[in-house]
């Protein structure tokens, strides 16, 4: 596997280094004047922000291997990606050295609204079909100024699409391995005069490609923007999603990975679940005058779930969970434009607010009949925030922002079974911020940034994971520093790089040996992300990234560890090819280095390098593409854990898996 990796990535010098010299074919350009909405909630263009940014766009998607978000994310610096499924139904990221498994540091935005879960902040990936998304926006690094609470390790804003001046309906249908199927109507038109739409239905069933890991679902949505007039327009967006699904297939011991990779725990071939999902959105702005705006967003957003789960190879064990979680939520944001001192101040002045309730019931259930009630609670947690930021033009080449925010989070726990173990909390924090940002010769900038940031627990890490939960869970609380460079080299690369380190206290982690959530005191991430993207010519296109992480504890038992399930270095490559007459190929390699198993860092879980490609064909009304994931056929496991016996367990990812599909314009 190495040497192949090698002799492509030999082949692929030789490429570049003879398109560099060809003079005579024409250089694509970058536009580094692109603008970002995400790091500082206002427009501001790429070389302005003091945060690492990336973009993913219409054309990286379509031409990506990607079954949902994550997917696409696995080929950025700094992020770990991994799905537990194998079939694009249960991604999980890492950023900056933060486990993504039972929850997440990452904040989730859809055209700006948070979408993380109030049990486990985790994201549904699978509300956000592929085909509706305009671009993504991907903010590295504590964003608790701006956004709160959750903004910990970054952000990641999803923009969907709307609807155009000319009308189109499109409809695409794939086939894949384990009897994967994916079927998506979408259409939309309208234009800008005066209102614009964009609807879609989709559907997909596949068997999963380990043991009774069947999912299907359909999913509805869309959105429809009407201009009042020139200063103003009104934005609503509704969604729709049911889901079966089979057993969680999840970890297998060593033995068991010999015996049969593909196999789910034994007792879980009758397990099922079921989910359903609402979401809606309603987001107006306007512009006052030349000099201020304002925004409004209310949200509200329902998901239901009942489903059977086998703790042990006994069928007696199982147990029936109904979950019941409703969000709704309030944002209001007010931009204007003030000299102060000659100089121009762009200040962003806002409010957040969001309540969650989780309601939760448990059944014995063995044998999938239901028995008696075993546990019945609610969980309630309210959230406001108050925000202000400056954003000031030093001359033409320096930019201060300065930010603050104050958070104000309860939450009321009411357990209807056993009244002492109902409990009420309250937690707040203030977020400062300060960025500069150098922009020197029109074609790079130098940036550093300080901030502070706050995560609380989850309400399951709290209250509801059973035995797992601690109801003494304090927040998580960090100072970080970055220094990033942007660099662009003519008309042929753009490199970046940013060294960035985070001091936590009461990092929370899961402590697999005693199998409860714990705050680790202190604990500090530190790292260096870089990447580079190269037009080699009109028609080929490289990219090159390589990310270092140190998470280590830095007190207590483990002190000088490394934290457990953080990959210590990473890196990706990958080219695309495309030709004007519809003709496109990419191919991507993923390298994810080792990382520790165990708290003592006694056993590990192996590196493992993927190969990624696809090739398509595309006129003016259809397109057709074959793609293939781990092409080398790689045996590895996404993670795994030791426990207090000793014993490794491992989540074995699929091996090569091949997908084909068709698209009609019309």
């Amino acid at each position: 596997m190495g040497k192949r990796i090698w002799v492509l990535a030999g082949i692929t010098a030789l490429m570049v280094v003879r398109n560099i010299w060809a003079e005579e074919e024409e250089i694509a350009k970058f536009d580094l004047g692109e603008v970002v909405v995400t790091a500082t909630r206002t427009a501001r263009e790429m070389s302005s922000v003091s945060s690492r940014v990336s973009i993913i766009n219409e054309e990286d998607i379509k031409s990506s291997n990607a079954k949902n978000v994550p997917d696409l994310l696995k080929s950025l610096e700094g992020i770990h990606v991994y799905d537990s499924s194998g079939v694009g139904t249960a991604g999980r990221i890492n950023m900056r050295g933060f486990w993504g498994g039972m929850s997440t540091h990452n904040l989730v935005l859809i055209d700006g609204i948070p979408v993380n879960k109030g049990k486990d902040k985790l994201a549904e990936w699978n509300l956000i079909p592929l085909d509706n998304i305009e671009r993504i926006e991907v903010v590295r690094g504590p964003s608790s100024a701006l956004y709160g609470d959750n903004a910990f390790a970054g952000v990641i804003n999803i923009i969907t699409k709307e609807g155009r001046l000319i009308p189109e309906t499109k409809v695409s249908s794939s086939l894949g391995s384990f009897n994967t199927r994916n079927h998506r109507i979408t259409t939309g038109g309208g234009g800008k005069e005066r209102m614009n739409y964009l609807f879609n239905v989709s559907r997909k069933l596949t068997d999963g490609y380990r043991e009774h890991n069947d999912y299907r679902d359909i999913h509805l949505g869309g959105n429809l923007g009407l201009f009042i007039d020139d200063a103003s327009e009104i934005k609503f967006s509704l969604g729709y999603h049911e889901s079966q699904r089979g057993a969680y297939p999840w970890v297998l011991t060593e033995t068991q990975m010999a015996e049969d990779r593909n196999q789910a725990r034994p007792g879980t071939e009758d397990d099922e679940g079921e989910d359903t999902k609402a979401d809606f959105g309603i987001t107006y702005r306007r512009d006052l005058d030349e000099i201020s705006s304002l925004m409004s967003t209310f949200y509200l957003r329902d998901e239901e779930s009942e489903s059977y789960y086998t703790g042990t190879s006994s069928k007696t064990s199982t147990k029936e969970q109904l979950e019941d979680e409703s969000t709704c939520g309030l944002l209001f944001q007010y931009n204007f434009i003030q000299n102060l001192l000659e100089l121009k101040n762009l200040f962003t002045v806002g409010i957040d607010l969001e309540q969650n309730d989780f309601d939760y019931r448990e059944y014995s259930a063995p044998y999938q009949v239901r028995g008696d009630l075993r546990k019945d609670y609610e969980a309630l947690r309210y959230k406001w925030g108050v925000y202000v930021q400056d954003e000031m033009d030093i001359g033409k080449s320096w930019q201060l922002i300065l930010g603050l925010r104050h958070d104000e989070i309860d939450f009321d726990f009411d357990d209807y079974l056993d009244d002492s173990k109902s409990k009420e909390k309250s937690m707040s924090a203030t977020s400062p911020k300060f960025g500069l940002v150098y922009n020197y010769r029109g074609n790079g900038s130098i940036y550093v940034s300080i901030a502070r940031a706050f995560r609380t627990p989850t309400l399951g890490q709290m209250f509801t994971y059973g035995s797992y939960a601690n109801l003494d869970l304090e927040p998580e609380e960090a100072d970080s520093y970055e220094l990033g460079i942007k660099q662009q080299f003519a008309d042929l690369m753009v490199a970046n790089i940013s060294l960035y380190q985070m001091d936590l206290d009461n990092e929370i982690w899961y402590d697999a040996a005693e199998k409860k959530y714990r705050n680790y005191g202190e604990t500090s991430h530190k790292g260096v992300e870089t990447s580079v993207d190269i037009n080699i010519v009109k028609w080929l296109r490289g990219y090159l990234t390589y990310t270092y992480t140190r998470a280590k504890n830095e007190s207590g038992a483990d002190a000088g560890r490394y934290l457990t399930y953080v990959p210590e270095h990473m890196g990706s490559f990958g080219l695309r090819y495309k030709s004007e007459t519809g003709l496109a190929a990419n191919i991507a390699v993923n390298r994810i280095g080792s990382s520790y198993l165990d708290s003592a860092n006694t056993e590990k879980l192996s590196p493992y390098t993927t190969v990624d490609a696809r090739i398509s064909y595309e006129r003016r009304w259809y397109s057709v593409f074959l793609a293939v994931d781990n092409l080398f056929d790689e045996e590895y496991s996404y993670y795994g854990y030791k426990t207090s016996s000793g014993t490794k367990k491992f989540n074995p990812a699929p091996g090569r898996t091949l997908t084909m599909g068709i698209e009609v314009k019309f």
